[in-house]
């Protein structure tokens, strides 16, 4: 059971004649905070778009995402990855996002999952360079399926 304690402050609201003491509500006391659960995220997602380059398949379960890249001849595995969850509102606990991060010997990547209204999950991709190769940093969006479409030669 959760239990919310909320400090009143008291404020001083001058009259003609007499002084009311009015209680105002504070901030609720720090609490440890929970992750929201990845439920409706968990499972294993593929790109609607079977001849974009970028992530071609993702693995979520609970804070943890496995994305793969589009390699040839075997997707690219970019390994498992501790994400962040977070809730559409402060009172859910339901996980709508992932942001996870990670970190090359030429590159710092970070990617952030969430659901859309359709059931699709969107994931955008931010790349950032530090190999001072010259390469623009670049930002990719794809969106996600549970079914694997069918890929055209």
């Amino acid at each position: 059971m959760k239990v919310m304690r909320i400090f009143l402050r008291f404020a001083f609201v001058a009259t003609t004649s007499i002084t009311i003491l009015l209680p105002v509500c504070g901030a609720p006391a720090a609490r440890a905070q929970a992750p929201a659960a990845t439920n409706d995220l968990n499972g294993t997602w593929f790109n609607v778009d079977t001849k974009k380059p970028g992530l071609v398949q993702i693995e979520i379960h609970d804070n943890k995402i496995h994305p793969y890249g589009a390699c040839q001849p075997n997707p690219c595995d970019w390994g498992t990855l501790k994400a962040k969850s977070f809730a559409q509102t402060v009172d859910s606990g339901i996980a709508t996002a992932l942001v996870a991060k990670q970190s090359l010997s030429f590159k710092r990547v970070e990617i952030t999952l969430s659901l859309e209204r359709d059931g699709r999950m969107r994931a955008e991709v931010f790349t950032h360079f530090t190999d001072n190769s010259g390469r623009a940093d670049y930002r990719s969006v794809d969106y996600f399926t549970r079914r694997r479409p069918a890929y055209a030669p």
